[in-house]
């Protein structure tokens, strides 16, 4: 099991330099893919599951429930068991095979699903039904419970394995491990340790905090079981997050960190197929670098989401957060932030179902060294769980005040 402690290297994620790079500080040598990691130009296994699913895991509920993996024995025969159901599928002549149960209601009782085929079986247990929850963005995604929960130690005894969520986290760190790799999208999980986890200490603390704070806080307001997925790596700028294509056809060739497409490539592409409610995105400091990318930011915004509906086949709810303050420092290393955050402001005409999270009052301390990554991750996740539960789940019906989940918005404007 992956422990706080291991994972301590990745508590304060990457930031890029005023060039846009990140140290590479995770190893300047060539990564070798590893058996769990093959990607679509590789041979596959005799048998495997995709690594997105794991005992303890979340599966979306209300839509059919699809379990896909791979194999090298085309027309092999697989079956699956799950909540008195059986179904069956062969293996396709391209090595894959996907079995699909039916559609379920929100669950909070733990059930078991068995995968069997000639090659061997899986048994996944602990598994809940209810809504998905992608964690997307940069380093304030990606910045850990570990890192922000000094300014909330009240809530340190509250921290449980029994909460009503579930944990899977990837990092930055580990996709870079593999960017020399990372042309073609993986299919399977890269890191074989990365699978889901219940919310104890040892899974929340190297946890996205914007995550985590944002699971505890809605969790307490709904009784639908929520999986958080991490696709936030720090350092991304949004040409490495979104498709090659799609960035190849908006302009750009080069990535800062990764080749264009690469963070989508080894983070988000092996979740094509794995259903998801929605998104909560914390993203943009990489763009406030550059006055060329700041001024598209909404354009390449808008173009991901929209490309990433369209890859998954659902219209899920977006809910970004607004940049935060960064002091004095970040006039300096993020000169065009002013024009990235009313991208942002702009990007909601863009993007159907999305909505803004102020954190511009969330920044870091003039005492606090880490300027760039607020600890103050609590309010950030508790204003967000607000938003959802007005938007998604009914919660405005009890909020008769729009200003206890609603962001304040500009009515005008005029010269100073």
């Amino acid at each position: 099991m992956e422990t706080a402690e291991t994972a301590e290297k990745d508590i304060v994620p990457a930031l890029p330099d005023a060039e846009g790079h990140i140290e590479s500080a995770h190893g300047a040598e060539k990564a070798e893919k590893s058996d769990n990691c093959k990607n679509a130009a590789s041979g596959y296994p005799d048998f495997k599951i995709s690594g997105c699913f794991t005992s303890h895991m979340v599966i979306q509920r209300s839509v059919p429930a699809a379990v896909y993996g791979f194999s090298s024995h085309p027309g092999m025969n697989v079956t699956g068991s799950w909540l008195g159901e059986t179904v069956e599928t062969r293996v396709g002549t391209d090595g894959r095979f996907r079995l699909t149960f039916s559609a379920h209601e929100a669950d909070p009782v733990p059930s078991r699903m068995i995968i069997s085929s000639p090659y061997g079986s899986y048994i996944l247990s602990d598994i809940l039904v209810g809504d998905v929850w992608l964690v997307g963005g940069q380093s304030n995604a990606e910045l850990s419970l570990a890192a922000c929960l000094f300014t909330t130690p009240e809530l340190e005894n509250e921290i449980s394995g029994d909460d009503n969520f579930r944990l899977f986290r990837q990092s930055q760190a580990g996709a870079f491990e593999f960017r020399d790799n990372c042309a073609s999208p993986y299919e399977d999980i890269i890191k074989p340790e990365w699978r889901w986890k219940r919310p104890d200490r040892d899974a929340s603390m190297p946890f996205s905090a914007m995550g985590y704070y944002f699971a505890k806080e809605l969790t307490k307001r709904i009784d639908v079981p929520l999986g958080l997925i991490m696709v936030g790596p720090g350092g991304a700028c949004l040409r490495e997050l979104m498709p090659e294509k799609l960035a190849v056809d908006r302009g750009y060739t080069v990535g800062a960190n990764m080749p264009v497409g690469g963070y989508y490539n080894t983070l988000l592409s092996p979740f094509e197929g794995f259903a998801f409610y929605g998104q909560i995105f914390f993203q943009g400091e990489s763009e406030g670098i550059w006055k060329e990318m700041a001024y598209k930011y909404a354009d390449d915004l808008a173009a991901m989401i929209i490309d990433e509906r369209e890859r998954f086949g659902v219209d899920f709810p977006f809910y970004n957060v607004q940049l935060s303050s960064y002091r004095e420092e970040g006039k300096t290393f993020f000169p065009f932030l002013h024009v990235v955050r009313v991208e942002q402001l702009r990007a909601l005409s863009l993007i159907p179902d999305s909505h803004v999270a102020v954190d511009r009052d969330l920044g870091a301390g003039s005492d606090y060294p880490d300027w760039p990554h607020s600890p103050y991750k609590a309010e950030l996740g508790r204003r967000l769980a607000m938003q959802v539960w007005a938007y998604e789940y009914g919660g405005k019906a009890n909020m008769p005040d729009a200003a206890e989940y609603e962001s304040p918005l500009p009515v005008s404007v005029r010269p100073g």
